[in-house]
């Protein structure tokens, strides 16, 4: 072992262990807040709604077992990979007054005439990420996959 060798540390400069517990009503506050958030873009209506019930069926598994079964947080993954795909198929307009009267927000299909805004599609995908890093936090029953 040379002298210039130190124990293995991670580059941000945290520890192999994670201490601090996460709070299962902490993170169904921030599924409820991701709803609501959600419910506030243009996404298509039918994907703001599975959204919705996925992330309440995982709070109520947090508030009654702490955890969640791994298969529940893939959907919401899965869910949200799919509504990615329907902002990035959707047709961007740069300027609010290019968006037609009649635009496919409720369905997303076709994709041509689900049109949004730079804005509106940056308020939909950062929703989306939000989600995505809450699964991230949100603690899986052991033995599950």
């Amino acid at each position: 072992m040379c002298a210039n060798d130190s124990p293995s540390q991670k580059r941000d400069g945290a520890s192999e262990e994670y201490d601090e517990q996460i709070d299962p009503a902490a993170l169904t506050s921030d599924y409820a807040d991701s709803v609501a958030t959600l419910e506030t873009t243009p996404l298509p209506a039918t994907r703001t709604s599975e959204l919705a019930a996925q992330c309440e069926a995982v709070g109520e598994s947090l508030r009654a077992d702490g955890a969640v079964a791994a298969a529940e947080l893939w959907q919401v993954v899965r869910l949200v990979a799919e509504a990615i795909g329907d902002v990035e198929s959707a047709t961007v307009v740069t300027d609010e007054a290019a968006v037609p009267d009649e635009r496919a927000v409720e369905t997303g299909v076709p994709s041509e005439a689900y049109v949004v805004t730079v804005a509106e599609r940056e308020r939909c995908l950062a929703a989306l990420a939000g989600v995505l890093f809450t699964v991230v936090e949100t603690p899986a029953v052991e033995g599950c996959s």
